[in-house]
């Protein structure tokens, strides 16, 4: 394969969330490119937000990343019906951390080790620091 085209990233919402985490991300990133959300909105038929997925892969490169909010909740059970279909790579539970990293990891190959890196940035970048703040202080 001469030429392959960078993941894109999917980012599937409750709500606006995903659409207003793109934003925050780019307060730090500058602009992302190929980045796409996808709301399910108040009154909206699961239906057309899985059809609304299945247009944009209709598009999108083969080792897509489709980032979700909530295990269990409609956007990932919609990028389950997606999920083995292709090589792409979903993980619930979108993040800052998660968001960041796989903007910057997903031009590098390897897509099991970039589950594992999303998977990890997205929790070590949850800590307690009231504790690390009493430990510094020992």
């Amino acid at each position: 394969e001469i030429f392959s085209m960078n993941p894109w990233i999917i980012i599937m919402t409750h709500g606006y969330f995903g659409t207003e985490l793109k934003k925050s991300a780019e307060l730090v990133l500058g602009p992302l490119k190929d980045v796409y959300c996808l709301s399910l909105i108040e009154e909206m038929d699961p239906m057309e937000l899985s059809a609304q997925l299945g247009k944009l892969l209709e598009e999108a490169p083969d080792n897509t990343i489709i980032l979700t909010d909530l295990f269990g909740g409609t956007p990932s059970n919609i990028s389950a019906i997606y999920a083995t279909k292709k090589n792409y790579t979903v993980i619930s539970g979108v993040n800052f951390p998660i968001l960041v990293e796989a903007d910057m990891s997903r031009t590098e190959s390897g897509n099991e080790d970039l589950t594992e890196r999303l998977i990890s940035a997205g929790t070590s970048g949850i800590v307690n620091i009231r504790k690390i703040m009493e430990e510094m202080k020992k």
